[in-house]
């Protein structure tokens, strides 16, 4: 009985030991499959209306200078899709590992609506941005995003080409 037990005993073993990168990997699967959704239909199609079902309640945005809560993040989405109503995002390289996916993606729009502080300039853009979304339980938790600004007012003609 014991033998039995042992031998049953090892086989668990021997098999959770085994399947653990198989179900680590199926993690980070979803979690990359998470990302592209927050990325490709809420940012890059506007529908707001999938956000609550891919954000924690606690989420925190660490933008450059500051955090951002989740209302906050959730309206600034909402002012991107009104500043550029043909936002097109398109993901360039994604790597996860853990709980954490890192996305380099291209933005690309048309700046006809006035929104998170900027006036409507017609100018089209094209951005490469760059993202770490930390997931848990299929919720994005914390993200760290960042574009460079500089280029971006540039092309909006809001700066100067080249500084003198």
């Amino acid at each position: 009985m014991i033998r039995h037990t042992l031998r049953a005993l090892a086989a668990v073993t021997a098999i959770v030991l085994l399947a653990g990168p198989v179900f680590a990997g199926e993690v980070e699967e979803r979690n990359k499959a998470v990302a592209r959704t927050m990325l490709e239909e809420v940012l890059g199609r506007g529908r707001i209306e999938q956000y609550d079902s891919l954000y924690s309640s606690g989420y925190v945005s660490h933008g450059g200078s500051r955090d951002a809560a989740r209302d906050e993040d959730r309206e600034a989405m909402k002012g991107w899709h009104r500043a550029f109503p043909d936002l097109r995002i398109t993901i360039d390289k994604m790597i996860a590992e853990g709980d954490l996916v890192a996305v380099r993606f291209i933005s690309e729009g048309t700046n006809t609506g006035s929104a998170l502080g900027l006036p409507a300039t017609g100018k089209h853009i094209r951005l490469a941005c760059m993202t770490i979304l930390r997931i848990v339980d299929g919720k994005i938790v914390e993200e760290w995003p960042s574009f460079d600004q500089l280029d971006f007012l540039r092309q909006l003609g809001l700066m100067p080409a080249t500084l003198k």
